[in-house]
């Protein structure tokens, strides 16, 4: 293989499986009927909570559902200016979180990140 051929799976546009399939809505998420539901209740009578715990073993579906309740918390559009668990389309925030880019939304990973310093850090960013 030459210098200026990559192989497939360090190429730019390689992206692993689990990252390039990941659900992007409630509706294509499976397994978590309970929590969508749930969810659905709180956004339609506008009783939020003010934070979320998503426990479980590695691999049962954390980070996903949490980075689907930043895009709906943060949905917008021309036409929807509040939370909503319905989100036919891309909204104004959905890129960027979904990008980590998204400057109000904060992804911690509890398994690297667990010294002081690191909720120090987050108490400081919130500020």
């Amino acid at each position: 293989m030459s210098s200026s051929e990559q192989s497939p799976q360090t190429g730019p546009e390689y992206q692993v499986l689990a990252r390039k399939y990941r659900p992007q809505s409630f509706d294509d998420l499976l397994g978590h009927e309970a929590m969508v539901r749930t969810l659905r209740n709180a956004f339609e009578a506008d009783r939020i909570a003010h934070a979320f715990i998503l426990t479980g073993v590695r691999g049962v579906g954390k980070t996903t559902p949490a980075r689907i309740m930043a895009r709906a918390l943060n949905y917008e559009t021309d036409e929807v200016e509040r939370p909503t668990v319905d989100m036919p389309g891309e909204g104004r925030h959905c890129r960027a979180i979904a990008e980590s880019r998204h400057p109000d939304v904060i992804e911690m990973d509890a398994a690297s990140r667990t010294g002081v310093g690191d909720i120090r850090e987050l108490i400081e960013g919130v500020r």
